[in-house]
């Protein structure tokens, strides 16, 4: 609970106490002459110094009643600017915070570089974005629920990473994303139709971004490829291939499940295209010494001009500018690689 919330609480709770402890004193005062209903009356209107001029029945010969009105205007008026103060506080303080913490969002998302936009925090989505945060990519999420989006970013505070809350097919939400600037975009929304918009939308803000598309209909996944997506995943498809590996192998499959979980370190099988600095690296994978300079095993390569990949390659293959070498390692020995034999 807030201290802002606290506040309010205590503040309800000083007023209840004030209103009921002025009806009962009246009530005792008076030795039942009042109906209960009668003291809480005076009382709130003797609190709120509204008055109306109104006293109870021959108050003025009840021994004490004025003494005790005037210590019930003394306590009351302060519970009750206690109270009013609280709740202004809780309105504008609330408010404010929620407007310097989307500013502060905005702001960030126009400084960020090279991120991955996904549309949708949904069961599909939220996994995307977290795995992509636990790789070290920096992440743009737009979802329509705010608690949703709120989770991710209190699970991994020290992440790059932003949101925006609102329909990711507005134009407003879309364009705000800072999407000129984004390596990739991920469309995870519920429906096929809103990601083909999000594909061609993207398309033609970037025509350079990556787009990797969901799918829930086979039977859609040309469009959204003609749309412009790179590439396009059906989640019923693939349920469909995992339930085969698990069936057909069974220690595989669980070997990806527990790289994935390993909190020691967070190990992935990544592609690195090289750039010009790939000259740097050597002629050969003996000469680059992907595995004694990084720390990574190379699965498998492919030349720029090779339309087949080569598959545990040996250290006599040929690498250069173009070529894209598949590891496996952590997000800090693929970012190292990356910078060694880039552009």
């Amino acid at each position: 609970m807030s201290p802002l919330v606290k506040r309010l609480l205590l503040g309800v709770i000083g007023l209840l106490i004030v209103v009921v402890g002025g009806a009962l004193g009246y009530l005792l005062i008076g030795e039942g002459r009042w109906t209960f209903g009668d003291c809480i009356y005076m009382t709130v209107i003797t609190v709120t110094t509204v008055g109306y001029g109104e006293t109870l029945v021959d108050m003025e010969k009840v021994q004490y009643a004025r003494a005790f009105t005037i210590v019930l205007l003394l306590f009351g008026t302060g519970s009750i600017v206690y109270f009013a103060s609280t709740i202004t506080a809780f309105i504008v303080e609330g408010d404010l915070k929620n407007v310097l913490f989307s500013s502060k969002l905005k702001k960030r998302m126009k400084r960020m570089k090279d991120h991955v936009v996904v549309c949708g925090a949904g069961t599909t989505g939220r996994n995307v974005i977290e795995e992509m945060l636990k790789t070290g990519i920096s992440v743009v999420a737009v979802d329509m629920d705010e608690h949703e989006l709120k989770e991710i970013a209190d699970a991994y505070p020290k992440a790059d990473f932003t949101y925006l809350v609102g329909d990711a097919t507005d134009d407003d939400t879309f364009n705000a994303v800072n999407l000129p600037a984004a390596r990739g975009l991920v469309a995870a929304l519920a429906s096929d139709k809103d990601n083909l918009y999000l594909t061609v939308s993207a398309r033609q803000v970037n025509p350079a971004i990556r787009i990797v598309a969901r799918c829930a209909e086979l039977s859609h996944v040309e469009k959204i490829k003609r749309a412009g997506a790179d590439a396009v995943v059906s989640p019923n498809y693939i349920g469909g291939m995992r339930l085969v590996s698990e069936m057909v192998r069974p220690s595989t499959v669980k070997f990806l499940d527990d790289m994935l979980r390993d909190k020691r370190a967070a190990y992935r099988i990544e592609d690195v295209k090289l750039g010009k600095k790939a000259e740097d690296l050597g002629a050969t994978l003996r000469a680059a010494r992907v595995h004694e300079r990084f720390g990574m095993n190379v699965l498998a390569l492919r030349t720029s001009d090779a339309g087949t990949w080569t598959y545990n390659p040996t250290d006599d293959e040929k690498i250069g500018p173009g070529t894209t070498l598949v590891v496996l390692g952590s997000p800090d020995q693929v970012s190292a690689l990356r910078a060694a034999g880039g552009d």
